[in-house]
């Protein structure tokens, strides 16, 4: 009986440290996971923000020109066969 204790205890130490062991892994993962996130999106938000600037610019220089202007840009992109 004495035997089957002392397996439990040193069992139940063993368990308790790969308990702990899991524990800090999932830790670790999940702050990583986290900071990663932060970072795509701190990158989108970025991108979006160039986006916006490039067709900020874009709709400026369209306001800019004149109708036969703004055709003749827009014929090149037409699939109506007159290339």
């Amino acid at each position: 009986m004495t035997l089957l204790l002392s397996l439990w205890l040193k069992f139940k130490g063993y368990l308790a440290m790969a308990g702990v062991a899991l524990a800090v892994i999932a830790g670790a993962f999940l702050y990583g996971r986290s900071g990663g996130k932060a970072d795509a999106e701190a990158e989108q938000a970025h991108n979006n923000a160039k986006a916006i600037k490039k067709a900020r610019g874009v709709e400026d220089a369209v306001q800019g020109m004149g109708s036969a202007d703004v055709d003749a840009g827009l014929a090149k992109w037409m699939r109506d066969g007159k290339r």
